[in-house]
Parts: C-alpha cells; structure tokens; sequence
C-alpha cells in the first residue's frame, strides 16, 4: 500500500512540475539525432526556454513529454512541411526542462 501511494504521489508531483508553455515562429533548422529525438530550431526563441544554446534548441521525441510514436512521426511530417512553405508553427513546450520538449503543434497556413 506504501509503495503505491508514492507512486501515485510520484506521478502528480510530475505532473505538476511541468510548465506548459506555448510559442510561435517559422521553423529554421531541423536535424535528427541518434536517439531517434529531433532538434528543433526556430527564428525567433522563447524566452523560458533555456538550455543555453543560442539559438535555443527545442527537442521532440518519443517518449518526452508524453509523445508517442505516431505522435513524433506527426510532428516531424507537419514541423519538415512548416518548415518547407515558410509558415509559422506554434508549439508547447515543457518549459521546466532544459530541454524544452515539445508536446504538441500546429502549423498556421494563413
């Protein structure tokens, strides 16, 4: 009983740390790691991302941040696709990770 009380007290205490944040810009580089993760980079970086790099690099992988695999393949399709027509991608991101994983996006086509 003990163990499962922490763990549920393990999981909201996630849960809750995480700050959910959105931004939005035009995609200016993508390239994929060893990992199977992607770095995302955009035009514009977002101030509460901050893992040092300049510009500031935003990750999506599965298993980060609650992606799953079709979620990540939909996301690299859609981010490969932004990117190619110039168009702006709003993103959310985990802003308490260093990483800045990305969770969810959509393209604006207007």
């Amino acid at each position: 009983m003990k163990y499962f009380i922490f763990l549920l007290l393990t999981m909201i205490s996630t849960h809750v740390l995480a700050q959910s944040t959105w931004h939005t810009s035009k995609v200016s580089e993508i390239y994929p790691l060893a990992d199977g993760r992607l770095v995302v980079i955009f035009q514009s970086d977002h101030p509460n991302c901050t893992n040092g790099n300049s510009p500031n690099y935003y990750f999506v992988g599965e298993g980060y941040n609650g992606v799953t695999k079709v979620g990540f393949n939909n996301m690299y399709s859609a981010l490969l696709t932004a990117g190619a027509a110039g168009k702006d991608v709003a993103i959310n991101f985990d802003s308490s990770s260093p990483d800045c994983d990305i969770n969810r996006l959509y393209v604006s086509f207007q």
